[in-house]
């Protein structure tokens, strides 16, 4: 019987050690597939802190007394200095970029390098370029290409040190390192 009892709390002790062994472990994956899995999140920040696609606002009528009047887009929006939704040449720049980002989406990052590099050469005074260029730098490292990549979000933080994805670019290049 304490042969029995003996072996049950030596067979218990194993699986305590190999518990507590398992919980200290560092459960953060080495090498490349670290690296993978920081560009993952950095492509999803990418796409939080790019242009929204503006919702259609359609008109409404609305009725006061015996007469409705209808109410306009205008109406209804109020207009801010500066607002750029509805200048045609800004939104086809929101759709530039979002189609280099549907392509490193699908997993096409030599042409989402080159649609975000063509994007930024073509539209140097955009408020898009910095995401463009962060978007070049990340397609970059998802190919393999480390020392492009490294460059672009260096030269990304010279240029934008106060950019949402600054803090991004820089968590880019530790990985890239």
């Amino acid at each position: 019987m304490q042969a029995r009892a003996v072996i049950r709390v030596a067979a218990a002790m194993v699986l305590l050690l190999a518990a507590s062994a398992a919980m200290t472990a560092d459960p953060a994956p080495q090498g490349d597939s670290a690296l993978k899995n920081v560009l993952r999140e950095l492509w999803v920040r990418l796409r939080a802190v790019g242009p929204r696609q503006p919702t259609q606002v359609t008109s409404q009528t609305v009725t006061a007394g015996i007469r409705g009047a209808e109410a306009t887009e205008s109406e209804l929006r109020p207009y801010w200095k500066g607002d750029r939704e509805q200048d045609p040449a800004y939104r086809a720049e929101q759709q530039q970029l979002k189609s280099a980002q549907d392509l490193a989406d699908a997993g096409n990052f030599a042409e989402a390098a080159k649609a975000f590099g063509a994007f930024a050469d073509a539209h140097p005074r955009s408020p898009l370029v910095p995401e463009a260029r962060f978007g070049a730098a990340l397609s970059q490292a998802a190919m393999g290409e480390k020392a492009r990549a490294t460059s672009g979000f260096e030269s990304f933080l010279k240029q934008n040190p106060q950019h949402p994805l600054a803090r991004d670019a820089e968590r880019a290049l530790a990985a890239l390192r």
